[in-house]
Formats: C-alpha cells, structure tokens, sequence
C-alpha cells in the first residue's frame, strides 16, 4: 500500500490551536497514543543509504490503556513533493521475540524514536498531531492509496488541507523524524 504523507512543523502555539481548529472542520478525534519506535540496520544494507526504514513500534492507546506492536517496512520516496512510500505493515504479538528474530536475522537495533500523537481522522484523511521527544511539535497528513487512487490528487487534496489549517508551505518538511533526530544529533540508540 503507498501512504502519501506531508509533515510540517509546527509552533507551541499552532500545535495548541489545532485540535479545537480539526474537529470545527469535521474531523474525529480518533486517537491519542505514545510510540515507541525502533528502527532497524543490517541485511547487508544501510536503510539510511536506501532510503528504506524497517520498524518495530510500541503503539499505548492512552485513553484505553491497550497495546499493540507492529513491524513496518517503508520503501524509499515516490516524489519530489511528499514523503510517499510503499509501506508494509503487520502486527506482531511480543515485542521482545520480534526483537530476537530480527536479531537472529543479522539485523542491529539502531535508533529509537519516541513520540505522543494525537490522531484526527475524516474521509480517508488521517492528521496527527505530534510531540516528538527532542524535536517539538509536528503536523502529519496522511492517506493511504488504494489501487487506482491519483498520487498527484491525493498530495494536492493534502495541501489545500494543510493551506486550510493555516499552516505554511514553506513548514513542509521531507525528511523522517528519525533523520530529523540524527541532524540534530539528539537521536536515542538504546532502549
């Protein structure tokens, strides 16, 4: 499945303004979670080089106090103007015995990127609002393609949301939280 995605940053101010700001929109206040993410190296490749990630995420429902973990894999970027990539993704049961199989696999554990979010949905659309720890505040928007949906369309109903939120273009950002974190030199590498 391809996730077309645009992430922008965000001021104290903004991120605070934005919930109140989604649901006049429409939009459901669907989710609020705390993740856990720790990425991946090894299989004879650096996915910093590739422009891949493989995944394992702790995802706590705060309001439901219930857990899953997941191991995801994303594809390199599909375009110029969206952090589109292919994405598989599928629940495993324990954290720990996944870790132990992508271990036994030749993969290390790399980095770790920890974030609070808050999801909104409507329509297809899924906005999150994020804290990430050691970067701020962040915006993502989100659709997941489905065959025969228009990337192109998809990133441009995308913008006129993010134009709507009152949120700048020149906000946008490519780059993933995690190479965000290693820019800045404040990326975690164990847990």
């Amino acid at each position: 499945m391809l996730e077309v995605e645009l992430k922008a940053a965000l001021t104290p101010e903004q991120a605070a303004g934005l919930p109140d700001r989604l649901e006049a929109m429409g939009f459901a206040d669907s989710a609020l979670l705390q993740e856990t993410d720790l990425y991946w190296n090894g299989g004879g490749r650096d996915f910093r080089e590739t422009d891949e990630a493989l995944r394992l995420r702790r995802v706590a429902d705060l309001r439901t106090q219930k857990a899953e973990n997941l191991l995801t894999y994303k594809g390199p970027r599909r375009d110029s103007r969206s952090n589109t990539r292919l994405e598989h993704e599928t629940s495993v049961g324990s954290m720990e015995t996944a870790r132990q199989l992508l271990e036994a696999l030749g993969y290390q554990a790399a980095y770790i990127v920890e974030k609070r979010r808050r999801e909104f949905t409507r329509e297809g659309i899924t906005v999150c609002l994020d804290q990430v720890a050691g970067l701020g505040n962040y915006l993502e928007l989100e659709i997941l393609l489905r065959d025969g949906m228009d990337r192109d369309a998809a990133i441009d109903r995308l913008l006129a949301l993010l134009d709507s939120l009152g949120v700048s273009r020149e906000a946008l950002c490519r780059r993933s939280y995690l190479e965000l974190l290693i820019a800045a030199d404040t990326v975690r590498k164990s847990l």
